[in-house]
């Protein structure tokens, strides 16, 4: 059923101290939660509820804001709920007009939520930030036009892998598959796998390659047995088996040098990408193509880009994304070298890094120096909202999290620029006042 009207509030608050008698009115969120069109996420998200169906759903605008909340304070679903409980602030921001003391939601529907409204609709939270910045003047349709484009690695929420530990891990997953099923294999093989991959992972750190081989050959052959086992006892397994058994197959097949190898068999779409970083030689993820404006680092598109394509092939899609985002086409951008024969076509001109400035303005030195800016952009969009390590399920998940990563970098951004320009009024006033400024006036009086 679709959600209730946002004014429909137990009768008791009346007799409650509302929110606009006990907080700072000049406070970011509560101004932001005065300046953000919540009318525009009811009507995008109407489509995903029925009208007469279940029980009433939660308010669209207490899940938007929950999500700009995570994402702009790196908080998790359940450590969100927790501390909404704390902050006044961030009730008021989700649309509550007296103190609230449970729990607004359970985590996992916003889990549910995420999932049933999908990435491109999630977008919407991007462009509202966007939009946002453009109707408060902090940023101008001419900086919009000016982007700086680079790829990065979300990596997955998995353990590093390794042979010994994904032999060992899809043995114990076809012997519970076995049991819950009424499967009676002629022997598991768990208890032995164990102390082999255990003895695997001694030797790869004391160096004994050959004694590490001999036990990933018997893992591999007992993953083997157990396989064909299942092959002999089950003729028509489920759906759940079957993919199960699909994975364990090719995981059983693949040699160190192939391409596309498992390496999650809880996450199978996962991809080893290089980066040619010293500290981090692989990474096992999703690439991720972000764009952001040249000059003050608005960031306008987060994309997914599966199957770890060459660089300069996401920049079409990036563009397209990022005017999507703006509703205004970037006119230039500005790329790495990595970036070089990307076949890109357009009205956009594609600067890449290291071209000669012999014929370049002064303008568009400056901007061609300002493609770096992008760099410490995403590091804090790793470590500060939440794209350094991805929690949520499949490739959907990693579309979400990017995108909802870039709209709380900007949400995070909108709230400095409201502390800034309150701070600026404030000190202005202040320094209007004091003593030493009114003693010139005073003796021009006199």
């Amino acid at each position: 059923m679709r959600p209730r009207s946002q004014g429909d509030h137990d009768q008791l608050d009346l007799f409650r101290a509302h929110f606009d008698q006990l907080l700072n009115p000049n406070h970011p969120l509560v101004i932001l939660s005065q300046k953000i069109d919540w009318a525009r996420f009811d009507a995008a998200f109407a489509e995903f509820y029925s009208d007469d169906m279940g029980a009433p759903a939660k308010a669209t605008r207490l899940l938007v804001a929950l999500h700009y909340l995570k994402h702009a304070f790196s908080e998790s679903d359940e450590s969100l709920v927790a501390r909404w409980v704390e902050n006044p602030y961030w009730q008021y921001f989700c649309g509550f007009t007296t103190m609230q003391h449970e729990l607004p939601l359970h985590p996992t529907t916003m889990v549910k939520w995420r999932k049933r409204v999908g990435a491109d609709k999630l977008a919407m939270l991007l462009q509202e930030t966007i939009a946002l910045a453009l109707r408060e003047k902090q940023v101008s349709p001419q900086e919009l036009q000016q982007v700086n484009v680079d790829t990065t690695v979300q990596e997955k929420n998995i353990t590093y892998p390794t042979d010994s530990n994904l032999f060992y891990k899809a043995i114990v997953k076809l012997a519970k598959a076995a049991k819950s099923r009424g499967v009676r294999l002629r022997q598991s093989y768990v208890r032995v796998a164990k102390i082999a991959a255990i003895k695997a992972s001694r030797c790869a750190h004391a160096k004994q390659f050959r004694r590490m081989q001999r036990q990933l050959r018997f893992l591999r052959t007992r993953l083997g047995r157990v396989l064909r086992d299942f092959g002999r006892m089950v003729a028509h397994p489920d759906e759940a088996l079957r993919d199960l058994l699909k994975l364990c197959w090719r995981l059983f097949r693949q040699q160190p040098q192939d391409k596309h190898k498992l390496y999650s068999l809880d996450e199978p779409e996962v991809e080893c990408i290089s980066k040619g970083k010293a500290h981090k030689r692989y990474e096992f993820g999703q690439k991720i193509s972000i764009a952001t404006t040249n000059r003050r680092n608005w960031v306008l598109a987060a994309m997914l880009c599966p199957d770890n394509p060459y660089d300069g092939h996401t920049l079409q899609a990036t563009l397209a994304a990022a005017e999507r985002n703006s509703g205004v086409r970037p006119t230039a951008a500005f790329v790495d070298k990595g970036y070089r024969g990307h076949g890109c076509h357009g009205d956009t001109q594609i600067h890449i890094a290291g071209a000669s400035n012999k014929d370049a303005s002064r303008i568009l030195r400056k901007r061609r120096r300002r493609r770096s800016a992008i760099e410490p952009l995403i590091g804090h969009m790793k470590s500060d909202h939440r794209m350094g390590r991805c929690f949520l399920k499949g490739l959907l998940g990693d579309a979400i999290n990017a995108v909802l990563a870039a709209a709380g970098t900007n949400f995070r951004k909108l709230l400095r620029c409201v502390f800034a320009l309150i701070f600026g009024l404030v000190w202005a006033a202040a320094w209007w006042k004091r003593p030493s400024r009114c003693v010139p006036r005073l003796a021009a009086a006199a």
